[in-house]
């Protein structure tokens, strides 16, 4: 099963304490990119957020937002002298340049300083609703982000199955191709009227190394090979597995690529084209996979 980078959940939960609303949303990275925007009474607690994610979505860009707005009455205070501070700059500045103040009490009411909890401590209660909202998110997400992979999962599987198609429609087209190579190859030599100086023996050998050259038995072989253990992989257990089948794929296209290059044939060479053009698309899906 596949897993993709992309996602998005989120959870609200309202208690006769506070309200929580929390967003976490992922897009595809190399690594795990973590940031944050957490409410200021629960911000020591990034580091234990950080890890929690981590180990869950393990890799892809995060953004994860907590917003908590506590309903107790009393439960905060406005400290005046920043309050004060910051309207007689603000003035100061909006005198200075003839620029309305506005209604300056909204503006400065939520700048950093100005409203302040009566009780820093962390509530357990509390922080235990929080961690519930923060779970759900976390389920929602990754719930997300496995129908976004079980549907790219459906198109890999049909690239996968394209390319196999036309590995067959390149045997069907080998049929004759070799001796079509060599009667090439001697008529050359009649034109060039060498045919009759040459050593028949030694032409012979030439030919066969020459010939071998243009094999595609191993590329084929292994081309399938590669392909099985792609399907294999991908139906796995295992969470994480976008950089493996990267890698199967560098291998298949390497094949790929050595089939087009050894084929001297017009109509194997179209085959090779929408093999790329399948590999391509199948390179695509899995930049996105976890």
């Amino acid at each position: 099963m596949l897993y993709s980078m992309t996602g998005f959940g989120r959870s609200e939960k309202t208690t006769p304490e506070q309200t929580i609303v929390v967003e976490i949303k992922s897009v595809n990275s190399k690594s795990f990119d973590f940031r944050s925007r957490i409410s200021s009474q629960y911000q020591n607690k990034e580091i234990i957020l950080r890890k929690l994610l981590s180990n869950n979505l393990i890799r892809g860009k995060v953004d994860l937002t907590v917003t908590v707005e506590n309903t107790k009455e009393n439960d905060h205070s406005i400290n005046t002298q920043v309050f004060n501070n910051y309207y007689k700059n603000l003035q100061k500045i909006a005198n200075e340049n003839s620029i309305d103040p506005g209604d300056l009490f909204n503006t400065i009411i939520r700048l950093p300083g100005v409203v302040a909890q009566n009780n820093n401590s962390i509530d357990e209660k509390q922080w235990a609703d929080v961690m519930e909202s923060i779970d759900e998110a976390l389920e929602a997400i990754i719930d997300f982000r496995s129908e976004e992979g079980e549907a790219t999962s459906k198109d890999i599987q049909l690239r996968i199955n394209n390319i196999e198609e036309l590995l067959s429609g390149i045997e069907n087209e080998e049929q004759g191709r070799i001796d079509k190579i060599k009667n090439r190859l001697l008529l050359s030599l009649d034109k060039l009227n060498l045919k009759e100086k040459t050593d028949e023996n030694r032409l012979e050998q030439e030919m066969i190394y020459y010939l071998d050259k243009f094999d595609l038995n191993e590329e084929k072989v292994r081309l399938k090979q590669h392909c099985k253990y792609f399907i294999d992989e991908m139906v796995n257990e295992t969470l994480a597995k976008g950089k493996k089948l990267n890698f199967i794929l560098q291998e298949m296209s390497r094949e790929i690529n050595t089939l087009g290059s050894k084929a001297n044939s017009a109509s194997i060479q179209r085959i090779v084209i929408q093999m790329k053009n399948e590999a391509d698309k199948i390179k695509e899906q899995l930049a996105n996979i976890l």
